[in-house]
């Protein structure tokens, strides 16, 4: 009988108040970038939204070019990918053949450099390139006065050979990957049940590039209920939700919702305080 697969979000939520998290943890970004979708559905989704529309989900700033190549380098060395046929070391066409999407920094400057992202959390990478992460984070509530500095200094100051892992997370009314802002995705209000309402984890790992950083992100999601198994989790993802404050709410997509989303919770599976 196989061991029973661990659930994404495992030990993601433990007591306390909402706040912006660091929580950068050893990581293995070999592993992290190596097919895990043995049914090809990812792959085939990401060459979807790229055909569609490549030149929305990916972008090369002049700074970004030297670490493409330098990506290529690694992808080869990993053994994931070949050599194409044409001899193009394009990031769109390394991006078709990996599972995770890509962001590179640039570590000198610590700007956004290049990047493919087909399942973006409500964000668009054409908004961010060139510019400083800072100042992408500057449009996320509180975040750059919590831990901002902490993120650019482990952005310069990366070791060669080290790879670190950490998540975000949020709650959509779609189980789909791809919340690109202009998909105008189902967006969360008071009506919600929780039949819609789904856990959107973003898992990110870092590892050093010649000159920059690479971010892979997988986005993994499941129907809220499913916390309930663990009342560790449950509880604790309401008081997030719960003490979460309006500005972080509403750049969350969920200050409407936030008294349906306990209320729906509470209704399924009892909620302690």
């Amino acid at each position: 009988m196989g061991r029973r697969r661990v659930p994404f979000w495992k030990g993601l939520f433990v007591p306390g108040e909402f706040g912006w998290t660091f929580r950068m943890r050893p990581g293995d970004a070999e592993s992290f970038f190596a097919p895990q979708d043995e049914s090809g559905r990812l792959l085939a989704e990401k060459r979807k939204w790229l055909d569609a529309d490549g030149g929305l989900y990916t972008a090369v700033t002049p700074p970004g070019e030297p670490l493409v190549a330098a990506l290529w380098d690694l992808a080869r060395e990993w053994g994931h990918v070949s050599r194409p046929e044409d001899g193009s070391r394009s990031l769109l066409e390394l991006a078709r053949r990996w599972e995770p999407d890509i962001l590179l920094v640039d570590a000198e400057t610590v700007t956004v450099a290049a990047g493919c992202v087909c399942f973006p959390s409500s964000w668009s990478l054409q908004s961010a390139a060139g510019k400083r992460v800072h100042e992408v984070h500057g449009l996320v509530p509180r975040l750059n006065a919590q831990i901002g500095g902490k993120i650019d200094r482990f952005l310069s100051r990366l070791q060669p050979g080290k790879a670190y892992r950490r998540e975000n997370w949020g709650v959509t009314r779609s189980p789909e990957r791809n919340y690109h802002p202009d998909l105008g995705r189902p967006r969360l209000d008071a009506t919600v049940t929780l039949g819609e309402l789904f856990l959107r984890v973003e898992q990110q790992v870092f590892t050093s590039l010649p000159g920059g950083v690479l971010m892979g992100i997988r986005i993994e999601t499941c129907p809220l209920a499913d916390l309930a198994a663990d009342p560790e989790a449950w509880n604790a993802f309401a008081e997030k939700v719960r003490t979460m404050p309006d500005d972080v709410a509403v750049y969350k997509g969920m200050l409407s919702a936030q008294d349906a989303i306990v209320r729906e919770m509470e209704k399924f599976a009892p909620l302690r305080g």
